[in-house]
């Protein structure tokens, strides 16, 4: 370890560059990790709040929320709490506008009791709605009366409620006497807080567990795929950085390396050399990455969907310090195969 910092502060611009091109990709993985977390929470966000297990849809509805439609027979023998969909752009009397998810559901169920309000209260009666927090963001305030587009329907905002978002719409949650008119009183799943069993699944439902129904939302396991694309080429791009600068300059070094050698020094010594020497670069890049990756989350507007979590930090800067002590593999078998009288020799 002595070795490996003192030759790290020799060659301070050679390491420095490794660094920053440690730090650059780390950074940009950070963003990326934060930027794939906040996009799927913003899709999914409502329905954790709900605390459902699994969700019953029309059989022909292709796990889609919306294009579910579901028989009164089906709700006849379906145990669980009803749910009512529609999507619509809202507006309010001071030309405030947002494209929200309506969900109409009943007082009794247990959706209803997990909901919180952060300010005011839960809907009550018709026409009263509890609207998700980005409503108040947007300028909306308690009291506020907001008209469905394309309908003669008039809310009354009475409470904002937090992480209500569902495929990245604000979410406004109001009773099923409300929503009638938009949707002719159609029920569009139903929803429990148990584990369904499927034999037990109507003859014209779809049952799915929420993380199936989750992965089948518009767009949802395409965005994460691609992210994932990405993330995973960013740690193949930190193995290959860090394999050809190492074996540059382990090249530059061998005869260094043959000296040493011949005085002596086991191979396992000049290895773990330069292991510490990775390491140390990569845990300083990573950690310039996190402090620059934390400032960006707290500068960038709220429109920015970013979440850097601490899991999410712990598991990238720990893949990236994986990658980094992989990448020095391949210099270690040169060194593995010096032979100190050529060198000296040659």
């Amino acid at each position: 370890m002595f070795l490996a910092i003192k030759e790290m502060k020799h060659e301070k611009l050679r390491y420095g560059l490794i660094v920053a091109l440690i730090l650059l990709v780390s950074y940009l993985l950070i963003i990326l990790t934060g930027l794939s977390t906040g996009l799927a929470n913003l899709n999914k966000a409502a329905i954790n709040e709900w605390g459902a297990k699994t969700i019953i849809l029309d059989k022909d509805s292709q796990g889609r929320l919306a294009q579910s439609y579901l028989s009164a027979q089906t709700l006849q023998t379906t145990k669980g709490s009803k749910i009512s969909q529609y999507n619509s752009l809202v507006t309010s009397t001071g030309d405030l506008k947002e494209n929200a998810q309506i969900i109409a559901l009943s007082k009794q169920s247990f959706i209803y009791r997990n909901l919180k309000a952060t300010i005011g209260k839960k809907f009550t009666s018709k026409n009263t709605v509890l609207v998700a927090d980005k409503f108040k963001k947007d300028g909306f305030k308690i009291g506020s009366k907001i008209k469905i587009a394309n309908s003669n329907v008039e809310l009354r905002i009475v409470g904002f409620t937090p992480r209500a978002t569902l495929s990245v719409a604000p979410v406004i949650y109001t009773s099923f006497e409300t929503i009638k008119p938009l949707n002719n009183g159609v029920v569009n799943a139903v929803v429990t807080s148990e584990k369904h069993q499927f034999q037990d699944a109507p003859s014209n439902g779809l049952v799915l567990s929420i993380n199936q129904f989750i992965n089948k939302l518009p767009g949802y396991s395409a965005q994460k795929l691609t992210f994932n694309f990405m993330i995973g080429f960013l740690y193949i791009i930190i193995f290959i950085v860090i394999s050809i600068f190492l074996y540059i300059l382990t090249t530059q070094k061998l005869p260094n390396f043959g000296v040493l050698k011949a005085q002596g020094v086991p191979t396992t010594y000049l290895v773990m050399n330069t292991l510490a020497q990775s390491f140390i670069m990569s845990v300083i890049g990573v950690f310039l990455a996190i402090v620059f990756g934390l400032l960006t989350s707290w500068f960038l507007p709220s429109e920015v969907p970013i979440v850097i979590s601490t899991m999410n930090i712990v598991l990238t800067s720990v893949g990236i310090i994986i990658m980094s002590l992989l990448g020095s593999l391949i210099p270690i078998r040169q060194i593995a195969q010096v032979d100190p009288y050529k060198i000296i020799g040659g």
